[in-house]
């Protein structure tokens, strides 16, 4: 273990407690903990298992143990829902639920009550005993109801340690039922407390890690947050070209940066806006993709050609000055364009067949065309890669598209994706990421939570774009009641991040 006092009281302090909490604040040491207390237990022998929700998670865990100099045979490091999903593949009885050969995330909650019922019985509490010796659970406020069953019926069996912040707790809309730390949490595993720091921004940035836990209590209580002396870049909003100026301007800074919307569309909106110099971060299980593979494995030529045009439209910037509203009418009526475009004509005769013979390769090379257009720039990246890559893969394996992007968003939760120094997302997306300068769009419409997480992602500089230097009070978002989660069963633009 380094050393790093405070951390090693802090170790035994959470050693000494199980059952118990943790709550520590957005880059206070949350991973730092968990890796010396896995330590401190292999030191004497044991094997712990670390739990948490994503695959970014997950990397950066492993990355934290082997700091530490942690084994592979002393700590198991994996998501709920993988580790769920393979303890039921095991002991399928005990679950009783049988899995197919490859996840159906759609069905995680499942999962999860599955791996409870299996973890109650006495043969799985025996190989739980005899496999480890600790359990660690991240990002605890997280938790769905189900996860959280699941949590608890392993603690009757291992020492656990849960550790979180609800004031980064995001998934508080839709059907999700996030853990509630007062109700849930804090009767089951009792609070522990223990001394940190703002470790994210030292030394070179402590004034602005300072200033990130000063206003916790401002959020707790929906005071608004006043940026007239913080150590952030504050920027008044005139219009719509004043972020575009300030992300260009951000580009000469060393370093990764993150530019923070509130929902999909207006990411979408922001990177088309910047050229393609910043790319779209997709949720893992984003809906476009997967309702675009469906059309081109089931619809007529017309709608597949219409869908490849509209999906290449909303992914690029330059497409429509080559590919007129009038001539992508005439597309959907069946009828004939042309141009006398050298340039052009490849991608309109793609176009024309792909409408008369539907087949993956024909998506495969109108897509092709279409972003080799000259002056078009891709921004919706990933979601763009998953739709070349699923086709190739079709016509390749002889599988559909739809369960080509199965195949490839499987892989992806198993061995993460690759990061881009340069990107727009959401505060939902990012939680759990560090970037080195982050730039916050609308921070006004935030909940507390999303303007606390988009707050504490950059550990070098934070740039805050409103029409105020004063941000209005913001609202602590709660989970939903049973009739909200009916109301709210239409917001499927809002998804997961990394399951």
């Amino acid at each position: 273990m380094p050393d790093d006092l405070p951390l090693q009281v802090a170790v035994q302090a959470v050693l000494g407690s199980m059952l118990c909490s943790v709550t520590l604040p957005a880059g206070a040491g949350k991973t730092e903990l968990i890796a010396a207390s896995v330590a401190a237990i292999a030191k004497n022998g044991g094997t712990s298992l670390v739990l948490t929700h994503t695959h970014a998670g997950v990397d950066a865990l492993r990355k934290r143990m082997k700091k530490f100099g942690i084994g592979h045979e002393q700590v198991v490091v994996r998501t709920i829902d993988s580790w769920s999903y393979n303890l039921i593949a095991h002991f399928p009885q005990l679950a009783q639920l049988t899995v197919p050969d490859v996840p159906d995330w759609s069905k995680a909650g499942d999962y999860h009550r599955a791996a409870a019922c299996a973890a109650r019985s006495k043969a799985v509490r025996r190989m739980l005993k005899v496999s480890y010796s600790n359990l660690f659970i991240d990002e605890y406020q997280d938790c769905l109801a189900d996860q959280h069953e699941l949590a608890v019926a392993l603690s009757q069996v291992l020492p656990t340690t849960v550790l979180g912040d609800p004031l980064q707790s995001l998934f508080n809309f839709g059907r999700h039922q996030p853990v509630d730390w007062d109700a849930d949490v804090l009767p089951n595993f009792p609070a522990v407390t223990v001394a940190h720091r703002p470790r994210r921004w030292d030394p070179n940035h402590a004034p602005l890690g300072a200033w990130l836990v000063s206003i916790r209590d401002n959020l707790t209580n929906g005071r608004p947050i006043d940026l007239t002396l913080a150590p952030v870049t504050w920027v008044q909003r005139w219009d719509g070209q004043t972020f575009v100026d300030s992300c260009y301007a951000a580009l000469g800074l060393d370093g990764t940066i993150a530019v923070l919307g509130q929902f999909r569309p207006d990411c979408v909106h922001a990177a088309g806006r910047l050229g393609g110099s910043y790319s779209v971060m997709e949720a893992i299980d984003e809906k476009i993709p997967v309702a675009l593979a469906r059309k081109i494995d089931t619809q007529e030529g017309v709608e597949v050609a219409q869908a490849i045009v509209k999906f290449a439209i909303d992914c690029s910037s330059g497409i429509p000055k080559h590919i007129s509203a009038e001539k992508r009418r005439r597309l959907g009526e069946g009828k004939s364009f042309t141009t006398r475009s050298d340039d052009l004509k490849p991608a309109y005769e793609a176009l024309l067949r792909l409408r008369s013979t539907p087949t993956v390769g024909a998506v495969h090379m109108a897509l092709d065309l279409l972003g080799k257009l000259p002056g078009v720039t891709i921004h919706c990246r990933e979601a763009w890669n998953e739709i070349t890559r699923s086709v190739s893969i079709s016509m390749t394996d002889d599988c559909t598209a739809t369960e080509a992007l199965q195949r490839i968003r499987n892989h992806a939760r198993a061995t993460g994706r690759r990061s881009s120094g340069r990107v727009v997302s959401r505060p939902l997306l990012v939680k759990g990421l560090e970037y080195d300068h982050v730039i916050i769009l609308n921070p006004a419409k935030y909940s507390a939570q999303e303007l606390y997480v988009a707050l504490t992602r950059g550990s070098k500089s934070v740039t805050v774009i409103s029409d105020n230097v004063i941000l209005p009070a913001p609202k602590i978002a709660t989970r939903p009641n049973a009739s909200q989660v009916t109301s709210q069963e239409s917001l499927t633009g809002r998804v997961l991040a990394g399951r």
